[in-house]
């Protein structure tokens, strides 16, 4: 058998449909069709079956007979990790009807099975999840579907700061050591993409850097600014409308972090917009009509927009330095991201 690294992008493909099958068996279903929907990062595959039964379910949730298998990369996400975001899935749906993706257990009860397939090296990590109905409107969002994210980010985090969760060591954290101290993710360790940094990107980005950490500090993590949180929900990613309704998925990097952080995110695809002020109180008003916001977090938004944006460009920088041909898909946002850190920074009165 040739060895899975010599193999073309269909052979590896080939592989993964075995590895898939093989999942699916240990869920006692036997697929229609399934069909690959990215083999980037985690494997995903959309599987259509009616060996599972149909559930029924508030709002009319998912799609009957249709399911997201993840088939989870070697390495990304420890298997503690995975588990308490599966857990925690589970939770929101069970306990507060959450409109988020429900895991599907395996017939011995986990919702994480580990499946292995000659021919791929290693043990791989698989997760099934109801696939849930929806559209992107990353194309043309309004305020009103900032004021409908506020109130799912209000019932996520309320749910959140109620939850009895473990403290999973290995899962990602959103506080000043997990946006700056570490690996930035892009193979290229923190200290050596700020060296890349042009001198006037650098001030700006350090000035955010060092006002991120002050206000850290002085907040602490408190259950009062601080819990499980998605990390990576906005309405140009991984939130979904259905009949205006939204609905959450894609928790894969979800972890510990500032309640201030989710509503940042949340901003940063209208971040440059001329009508921002109106997105930014569409989503506070939606937000605080399930939970108080206290003025002296609003007021730090935008340090943690800024925050994010330092975050993701320091990221970018390292990734298109060790490999120049993502150059081009991200040169755009490195500089509107950049861009809007010097604005920042000028507002705050750091650059003359």
């Amino acid at each position: 058998m040739k060895p899975y690294d010599e193999l073309t992008r269909l052979g590896r493909l080939r592989r993964m449909r075995q590895v898939a099958s093989t999942a699916l068996e240990q869920y006692g279903i036997r697929a229609e069709r399934f069909n690959l929907l990215r083999q980037a990062g985690n494997t995903l595959f959309r599987v259509w079956t009616d060996t599972l039964p149909a559930r029924r379910t508030t709002g009319d949730l998912f799609e009957p007979g249709q399911y997201l298998l993840r088939i989870h990369q070697p390495g990304y996400q420890e298997v503690d990790a995975i588990e308490l975001e599966l857990t925690w899935l589970a939770a929101m749906r069970r306990d507060a009807d959450l409109p988020v993706q429900e895991p599907i257990a395996a017939l011995d009860g986990r919702l994480l099975i580990p499946v292995e397939v000659p021919g791929v090296p290693g043990r791989r990590n698989a997760s099934l999840l109801r696939w849930i109905k929806g559209r992107s409107v990353k194309d043309h969002f309004t305020p009103a579907h900032l004021r409908a994210q506020g109130r799912l980010l209000a019932r996520l985090h309320n749910f959140s700061a109620g939850w009895q969760y473990p403290e999973v060591r290995c899962k990602r954290r959103f506080d000043w050591d997990g946006l700056f101290a570490d690996d930035v993710g892009s193979d290229m360790p923190n200290a050596e993409a700020w060296a890349l940094l042009s001198p006037l990107h650098k001030d700006a980005f350090s000035f955010v850097a060092e006002r991120l950490r002050a206000v850290m500090e002085d907040w602490g993590e408190g259950g009062d600014v601080f819990g499980l949180i998605h990390g990576d929900l906005g309405v140009d990613a991984n939130l979904l409308f259905w009949h205006d309704q939204p609905r959450a998925i894609d928790f894969d990097d979800s972890g510990y972090g500032y309640w201030v952080f989710d509503l940042a995110v949340a901003l940063d695809a209208c971040r440059d917009h001329p009508d921002y002020a109106r997105y930014r109180e569409a989503l506070l008003q939606g937000y605080t009509e399930f939970r108080s916001l206290p003025e002296h977090q609003a007021a730090q938004i935008e340090l943690f927009l800024a925050g994010l944006e330092v975050y993701w460009n320091l990221w970018a920088t390292g990734g298109t330095h060790l490999y120049p041909g993502m150059l081009p898909e991200f040169a755009e946002r490195m500089a509107s991201t950049a861009d809007f850190v010097a604005r920042y920074a000028r507002l705050q009165g750091s650059l003359d």
